[in-house]
């Protein structure tokens, strides 16, 4: 009997994506902003989607709230400024990066930039009109880069099931599975061992922590939408 799913159910649920894959993306593309860092500790990181099925990304949670009841990075400067040098340190420079943030790096035999793992994934992103602004400066393949991808794969996906495009919502869901398993699961969990090795804060040992543990999480629920039958609303009523 195939499994089915309420158009309604399924937006709640890409809603809770969009929530997880916007945090996710925020703190790995770049060095941490006070602005956002604001918004984010005004959340309550418990509904992290899977956080109450999931030690590991319970764990990181709880890493992370140890560290902001410690360091208050909004208000102390030198704090907010420990944190940023954390990012900075693992995976931009200026010394050897202990945590490197490409997945060229990780999957290729010749650990090089702007070879065919990035242009495999700049090919992706342009085959969905997203193109950098500044290409070539830095590469496609840049984990923040992938997460913000599937983000951005999953706001269509929610326009497209607000529009209850069934066709569409299949076709998207596919894309995002596909590039998980392609691609960020190739490398991910390898980077986020390094990061949590490597990190001097708490609070990028959680974010690690999290990431690790969501993308195989969600990698399962993609996998399960693919096969469960989506019922528009007018069949509901």
């Amino acid at each position: 009997m195939t499994k089915k799913i309420a158009i309604s159910d399924l937006i709640a649920l890409l809603y809770g994506r969009d929530y997880a894959y916007d945090i996710l993306r925020r703190f790995l593309i770049e060095e941490p902003a006070q602005e956002y860092l604001k918004i984010f500790l005004q959340q309550n990181l418990e509904q992290f989607p899977f956080a109450q099925d999931c030690d590991g990304i319970l764990e990181g949670i709880e890493d992370i709230k140890i560290y902001v009841k410690k360091y208050d990075v909004l208000h102390n400067q030198n704090h907010f400024e420990q944190l940023h040098w954390d990012y900075t340190r693992m995976t931009i420079g200026p010394f050897e990066l202990p945590v490197p943030p490409w997945e060229s790096i990780y999957v290729q035999k010749e650990p090089m930039l702007f070879q065919s793992c990035t242009i495999n994934v700049r090919k992706t992103y342009e085959k969905f009109g997203f193109e950098m602004a500044k290409q070539n400066v830095e590469a496609e393949d840049h984990i923040g880069l992938e997460l913000d991808f599937i983000y951005r794969l999953n706001q269509l996906t929610l326009d497209s099931a607000k529009a209850e495009h069934l066709q569409e919502i299949d076709y998207l869901l596919r894309a995002q599975e596909q590039f998980l398993h392609e691609h960020l699961l190739k490398f991910a969990p390898e980077f986020c061992e390094k990061m949590i090795s490597n990190a001097e804060t708490q609070f990028y040992q959680g974010i690690a922590k999290i990431l690790l543990h969501y993308l195989t999480m969600d990698s399962v629920v993609l996998q399960e939408l693919l096969n469960i039958e989506v019922i528009k609303s007018e069949a509901l009523t």
